[in-house]
């Protein structure tokens, strides 16, 4: 389809429906993306609850092993072992008293998970630890701990440093304490494995629970992962880091979110709704004011133009109550409209006018002898008509040339104008130096003194005329005739009749008058 077939309303309509499409499709997108924005808060709310589930975790590590490093500091067997060893440099009572606390058990050991005691001497060096508890641990302190506490002096050597790193077995928990109270031995390396303490996190959230070591093992399960649920399951993930940064633990959750989703659904489904009714009612206004605004004005205008090319009136009524431009437009198109219908007329009375004497030409009488001729058959009267030839014309043109030959036709066709006065009467050219009078109404007698009167007005021009044999001036020769309504009569006849009257009235000598009627030809009339 080519751009030329397609209406203004047609287009406009088409980019309304386009921007109501993408308005639906937009409310679609927006309520989901609405959706998945309030679900990634909510699983990030979540997080940050498992994050101080988690905190919560190793708080508890760092008060029972505290509590654990205290009572450890303060047995006598302890410090009589420290002081031995301090005394001889030997290990073994010190070793002793470490492995005890694995055999015999501590006090909070039901809190933590102990899988390693060892002691360092001042400058961090260790000097011995636990035979008891996991092995294969690096015979040294963790580096991040190792950065933390050397360098230190003062008061601030007693204070405690602890965290997660990451050992051969996995990630382990540990926490560095002063060894001999006020006059400091050394230090001892509490080693626990936070496993069984993130294992309650599930109980601190309330909600299913599965943890991941750094290799990505499955360490722990929630009973309540293990009981499949009917409503929607949101996963809510958490990474443990370690001292250097590393994941340590990767915490999965699952939140039953299916009262939180239904909300969400039907506050999706409100905001799509109110939307769509916004757009809808947005539309309908547009619809509203382009049809009142533009798609009125313009099919009022078509409507004025179609109805010339239909009727041929061309008459445009300004559409009131408009918007500026259109006032304009509208006024500007009347006012084209309006001289437009006046240059049409001018036409066309130009296009019924003989270009060169300024009467009617033949095709302006044919249609006046038509249209007077169905008056006659309504009216039922005469009609005549009168064909005028100038005399020996040929030569005046030879003698006087062609602008004197139109000079004399101009004169001419003004005198036979003023002999023909009344409204009805039409004066034509009928061709070359021929011209014809249409008289409606008339008979014989009144054409006969129509043409006695052009006769005598054209004589009174007194046009010089050396070529003619019938007088020194311009004359004429006028062939009459008349016929009353009869329908075995025609237009044709009316003029044959006249055109036989004219050739009578030249070959009796020119100058004269010669009436026909559809049974002889009469009357003569001589200047």
């Amino acid at each position: 389809m080519r751009i030329e077939q397609v209406s203004i309303k047609t287009l406009i309509v088409s980019f309304l429906l386009v921007l109501t499409i993408l308005a639906l499709l937009l409310s679609l997108m927006t309520g989901d993306y609405f959706r998945k924005s309030a679900l990634a808060a909510q699983a990030k709310s979540l997080s940050r609850i498992i994050e101080i589930a988690s905190n919560q975790s190793l708080n508890n590590i760092h008060k029972e092993s505290t509590i654990f490093g205290s009572t450890f500091n303060s047995r006598e067997t302890v410090r009589t072992a420290l002081a031995k060893f301090q005394k001889t440099g030997l290990t073994e009572s010190l070793v002793t008293q470490l492995d005890e606390s694995f055999q015999k058990g501590f006090a909070g050991m039901g809190a933590i998970d102990l899988v390693k005691l060892r002691v360092y001497d001042l400058d961090l060096k260790l000097l011995c630890e636990s035979h008891e508890g996991i092995a294969g641990l690096t015979p040294q302190l963790p580096p991040f701990l190792k950065a933390r506490a050397s360098g230190r002096s003062g008061v601030e050597r007693m204070k405690s440093l602890e965290g997660i790193w990451i050992s051969p077995s996995g990630p382990l928990y540990s926490l560095l304490l002063p060894l001999g109270g006020i006059h400091m031995a050394g230090y001892i390396e509490i080693v626990v494995n936070p496993n069984f303490n993130l294992s309650k996190i599930a109980d601190l959230t309330q909600m299913p629970l599965k943890i991941y070591n750094n290799d990505g093992k499955l360490i722990y399960q929630s009973e309540q992962n293990k009981i499949s649920g009917g409503g929607m399951q949101l996963p809510v993930e958490y990474i443990l880091h370690a001292e250097n940064t590393e994941p340590a633990y990767r915490l999965i959750g699952l939140e039953d979110v299916e009262q939180f989703n239904n909300d969400m659904r039907y506050t999706k489904n409100t905001i799509i709704f109110s939307l769509l009714v916004i757009t809808g009612l947005a539309l309908l206004l547009a619809l509203w004011t382009f049809t009142r605004f533009i798609f009125r004005p313009i099919g009022h205008m078509m409507s004025d133009i179609n109805r010339y090319s239909v009727e041929g009136k061309l008459t445009v009524t300004p559409v009131q109550g408009n918007t500026k431009e259109f006032h304009a437009l509208s006024h500007a198109f009347s006012d084209m409209a309006e001289k437009i219908q006046s240059n049409i007329q001018y036409l066309e009375r130009l296009s019924w006018l003989d270009g060169l004497t300024g009467v009617a030409n033949r095709r302006c009488l044919d249609i006046g002898l038509e249209r007077e001729w169905r008056r006659t058959e309504c009216e039922q009267t005469e009609i005549s008509i009168l064909l005028l030839d100038i005399d020996f014309f040929k030569l005046y043109n030879d003698h006087f040339g062609h602008q004197g030959g139109d000079d004399c036709l101009k004169q001419v066709a003004s005198a036979i104008a003023q002999g023909a006065t009344r409204p009805g009467d039409l004066v034509a050219r009928y061709g070359g130096e021929e011209f014809a009078v249409l008289l409606p109404a008339t008979s014989p007698e009144g054409a006969f003194s129509v043409a006695r009167n052009i006769l005598d007005a054209v004589s009174a021009l007194n046009i010089p005329h050396p070529g003619s044999t019938v007088s020194n001036i311009v004359t004429l020769s006028i062939g009459i005739s008349t016929i009353k309504h009869d329908k075995k009569r025609s237009p044709f006849q009316l003029i044959g009749l006249a055109d036989e009257a004219l050739y009578h009235a030249k070959k009796s000598g020119r100058n004269q008058i010669k009436i026909a009627n559809a049974n002889d030809i009469s009357q003569t009339s001589q200047s």
